[in-house]
């Protein structure tokens, strides 16, 4: 990524994500009329999950008017109770009968993920009326007495729906009906999505909620304490015993990525949400600052620091003997962690389909795809570090660059970039670079990068598609005050993703760019000794951002447009360049991963070296 010590601005807002392209509801296998006894659903209208960048997931931002934490509120937090009905009571009659009619609890909890996914609460109350814990009759060992904790195939519950999706009210009476805050398979909670998603009011309902039952659970074992009971108590009261499993909510526990709930509101852009998350008990200053406890240590540094190693031992890897074996352990299990916590993410940024206009469907099913393989930002809560090269957050996948590779994908510029040379900067784990050479002809496609990790890693993603190109394919790095750092050859085509998020930057693109595009001439004449009628011309940079919420953007076009560059082109991306990637087509995952991707509107810029 470009070099900086700042925070990008998110590309987008929480309220910008509802004008997503909708989604129809899924319904079940078994029938598809109304009569198959599904709860039926209300007038009010459906917010399909919003389309995904993990939860990024992006990436912490910069985040307005929020610099420190504020006072405690004094009220103490309260536990979520069932809301109102939202419609009548002989609607909702109906919906318990059609709650009663489903199948199977497994059907049940189904249902219930569905219409907690799209705010249907009061279908969502009759199903917990009807198949909620010890309310039906085949209560068996397959989680039925948890219907209201049910998962889905990536391990998300309800809760994991309502709150991603902003729904207020479902939130609530999941948690009043005993909702638990369970992580999915990727190690993101109900609190990670709704941080990520800006939905300052649901974060709020989260925190409060489970911090209101930790204090009620430390109260009952006072009270224990005090009548001469201690923890191990042989109460039957499974009320008791639920209690007792409650923790409070940390937001600075992190996922498998190693982004906690705090980065990903960070990331969102909302300060309502970010003001929620640092006010909270857990945002303590000395963690946040970087006395972190020991779990919540991800980098080198904290491990060395569990592992008891002072500051007199900072030379120890140097001397040989056990500090190389213990250097060595370190590599392994560096690497080991790559495997397991990495994402390998199958992409087809053809365009198939009915509303295709560049591609057949038969021609898009036939093609390869592009393998990205995603890894944790490391330090995940300070991911720029102290110096350009220590900023890790092209280690994860900008949206920016999913639109930029769905214009290269194009057929007009496969076309334009045959027999050339690309040179993609900032290019993070190399998914524009990589789409180019898939889906066309260049000559060669130089990735480049500044951080180490990031380097491995576009190596590793060369490899996945070297034999899906005939392109030369190099991983590279740049650091772009150094011309003697500059590829060679001479470049056709310059491509960067969302490279522009302060100020301070504009120069030193600007001199990078330069310093890359070949100059030339027009050899449309067959005539090449007389080059006085000739028009001069260069190459081009493609760079693609969002329209709006970037430092320096305005003053860094304006500086291509007016010294030694023209502005070929600009315009807003089409809406299909925003479609979800994902060969698989899976809605939830691409929103797992990439939830700006919807709702931001990119803007595609082509200028011309004169």
């Amino acid at each position: 990524m470009p070099p900086s010590t700042k925070s990008r601005p998110s590309g987008g807002n929480a309220s910008s994500k509802s004008k997503s392209k909708s989604k129809s509801k899924p319904t079940n296998n078994n029938n598809n009329n109304n009569n198959n006894g599904n709860p039926k659903k209300t007038s009010k209208p459906k917010r399909p999950l919003p389309q995904q960048q993990q939860q990024q997931q992006p990436r912490t931002t910069q985040t307005t008017q929020t610099t420190q934490k504020q006072p405690t509120n004094t009220n103490p937090p309260k536990k979520a109770t069932d809301p109102p009905l939202e419609c009548t009571s002989s609607e909702f009659h109906a919906l318990l009968g059609d709650a009663r009619g489903l199948s199977s609890p497994r059907e049940a909890a189904e249902e219930l993920l569905d219409c907690a996914r799209h705010g249907e609460v009061d279908a969502v109350r009759a199903i917990l009326d009807v198949w909620g814990d010890g309310n039906h009759e085949d209560d068996d060992d397959d989680g039925s007495r948890r219907t209201v904790d049910a998962t889905d195939a990536s391990g998300s519950t309800s809760l994991h729906k309502a709150s991603a999706n902003g729904h207020a009210s479902t939130v609530r009476l999941l948690l009043s009906r005993g909702a638990r805050h369970l992580p999915n398979e990727s190690g993101n909670t109900p609190l990670h999505w709704a941080a990520g998603a800006g939905h300052a009011e649901v974060v709020k309902l989260l925190l409060d909620h489970f911090d209101a039952l930790f204090r009620e659970r430390e109260e009952m074992k006072g009270r224990r304490r005090n009548n001469g009971c201690d923890d191990n108590h042989n109460d039957n009261d499974d009320d008791d015993d639920e209690n007792d499993k409650v923790e409070q909510l940390d937001v600075l526990l992190k996922n498998k990525f190693g982004r906690s709930a705090l980065t990903e509101g960070f990331a969102s852009g909302d300060t309502p949400t970010v003001d929620v998350l640092l006010n909270h008990d857990s945002a303590e200053e000395e963690r946040l600052i970087g006395g972190l406890e020991r779990k919540d240590v991800a980098d080198e540094e904290g491990e060395e620091i569990a592992a008891g190693r002072g500051e007199g031992d900072e030379n120890a890897d140097r001397k040989g003997g056990a500090g190389d074996e213990t250097k060595k352990e370190k590599e392994k299990e560096k690497e080991k962690e790559k495997t397991t916590k990495s994402i390998l993410h199958e992409f087809n940024f053809l365009l198939g389909g009915q509303s295709d206009p560049f591609i057949s469907a038969s021609d898009c099913e036939g093609h390869p795809s592009v393998f990205i393989r995603e890894l944790p930002i490391a330090h995940a809560d300070d991911p720029f570090g102290q110096s350009p090269i220590e900023d890790t957050t092209g280690l994860g996948i900008w949206c920016a660059s999913l639109v930029m590779a769905r214009w290269l994908a194009s057929p007009e510029m496969t076309k334009r970039m045959e027999g050339k040379n690309v040179v993609e900067l900032g290019a993070g784990c190399g998914v524009p670079g990589l789409a180019a050479a898939v889906y066309g002809k260049p000559k060669s496609v130089t990735i480049t990068d500044l951080n180490p990790e990031t380097i491995d890693n576009i190596q590793y993603n060369i490899g996945l598609n070297a034999s899906n190109t005939p392109a030369k394919l190099v991983g590279s790095s740049i650091d772009w005050g150094d011309e003697t750092t500059y590829p060679s050859d001479e470049i056709d085509f310059v491509i960067g993703s969302d490279l522009i998020y302060q100020k301070d930057i504009v120069p030193l693109l600007k001199k990078v760019v330069t310093g890359l595009l070949s100059t030339g001439l027009d050899n449309d004449d067959d005539d090449v000794s007389n080059n006085n009628n000739k028009t001069r011309f260069g190459g081009s940079f493609l760079y693609v951002a969002p329209e709006g919420g970037r430092d320096g953007l305005p003053e860094f076009i304006n500086a291509m447009k007016t010294e030694g560059f023209e502005c070929v082109s600009e315009e807003i991306a089409p809406g299909e360049y925003s479609e979800n990637p994902l060969k698989n087509g899976d809605e939830e995952d691409c929103f797992l991963n990439f939830h700006e991707l919807m709702g931001t509107v990119y803007v595609l810029y082509e200028f011309r070296r004169r």
